[in-house]
């Protein structure tokens, strides 16, 4: 027999009006006040795989020859094949920046030579530390959104969104330049900001801020964003601050994406500590601005090693699952995901129990 998730966190919601006193993509997280089942054995040590849902069709890692430890990817269908980003490791400093790139066949597996994308014009206003590369087409030009550790402040590394426009030569992917975004509402320049949420809206990219208040920009290429809308629906979640995670695409007559949240807690997983947990859900939200929240998972989408597994040396303790992109058909939806700050995975989803698992949000 399956178990729920067996904790509650009491966490915060924020007003409109006090949104812009605190930063939504710092690390903070809330201290769980847990609910412990009767019938449990042990009920301080949740597996939480064992709350796995029956829409979780398959989970697939996806290996990289000469990127062994490779992360945090994003994917899309461009020129009808599945183009996938990723994270990796400098060969020698062991930094997290390098930005790789390679083609996948509908099976997920390699169909061309991966390659670290080729820069040949820096942001002169960001250092060369990108990291989490999201995909995302508009019309026919494909872009990359990232975040970027910004020059001018040298007191303490403060991060920025950066949008460059990916170029194909028939062999390689490159960037002949990119834009920091640093002029936009409510902007502070001692607070980073990252995982802002890409989608094409009437022609244009646009960009959430955030998903609760869901806050929505529109960037005009010259380092300036536009307000585009803000919806402050309260939206029910009690596993984290909810952050972007996939961009969203459009399905049927809403939008479709994938966040991730994170709090401290003991598990299996952790061997009884209380670390911090990554866990990944769906929202949807309306076509048309102020593009508000719909409907949201009502619990973490847990799926087969989201959590079992490795669990290699990370930054600090942590237990990550990381969604990036996902592809779709009519029956089916894949999302990547990095795991542990060190793999490349895929989980295929069952579309349609998928999106009849999700509620309201009133």
């Amino acid at each position: 027999m399956k178990i729920a998730f067996l904790f509650l966190i009491c966490s915060p919601l924020l007003s409109a009006e006090e949104f812009y006193d605190y930063e939504p993509w710092e690390e903070e997280v809330e201290s769980p006040q847990m609910c412990m089942p009767i019938d449990h054995p042990r009920p301080s040590l949740v597996d939480l795989e064992e709350s796995a849902q029956d829409f979780i069709l398959e989970t697939k890692r996806i290996d990289i020859p000469g990127y062994i430890n490779a992360f945090n990817p994003s994917i899309i269908r461009w020129n009808g094949s599945l183009l996938m980003s990723f994270r990796t490791y400098h060969p020698v400093s062991r930094a997290t920046n390098l930005i790789g790139l390679v083609w996948l066949t509908d099976d997920f597996e390699l169909a061309g030579q991966p390659q670290i994308l080729e820069t040949r014009q820096d942001d002169p206003f960001c250092l060369s530390k990108k990291q989490d590369p999201r995909l995302i087409s508009v019309g026919d030009r494909l872009f990359m959104v990232y975040n970027n550790q910004i020059s001018y402040i040298t007191a303490r590394e403060i991060r920025r969104m950066v949008v460059a426009e990916l170029h194909y030569d028939g062999k390689r992917f490159y960037t002949d330049g990119s834009v920091c975004l640093d002029k936009f509402d409510g902007a502070n320049e001692f607070r980073s900001q990252k995982n802002w949420i890409p989608f094409e809206y009437d022609g244009a990219l646009h960009l959430a801020y955030s998903i609760s208040p869901h806050l929505v920009y529109r960037p005009l290429m010259t380092g300036e964003c536009e307000m585009g809308s803000m919806s402050d629906k309260t939206v029910p979640w009690d596993w984290g601050i909810l952050r972007g995670g996939t961009p969203a695409l459009k399905e049927g007559d809403e939008y479709l994406a994938f966040f991730h949240s994170s709090i401290n807690l003991p598990s299996v997983h952790s061997d009884g500590k209380i670390i911090l947990h990554y866990f990944m859900g769906a929202y949807t939200f309306s076509s048309e601005p102020p593009f508000e929240i719909t409907r949201i998972s009502p619990h973490p989408i847990v799926g087969k090693n989201f959590y079992h597994g490795v669990t290699h040396r990370t930054w600090k303790p942590l237990r990550v699952v990381f969604p990036g992109g996902f592809v779709s058909d009519e029956k089916h939806i894949w999302v990547v995901y990095g795991r542990q700050d060190h793999e490349v995975w895929a989980v295929k989803l069952d579309k349609q129990k998928l999106l009849q698992s999700l509620i309201p949000v009133e």
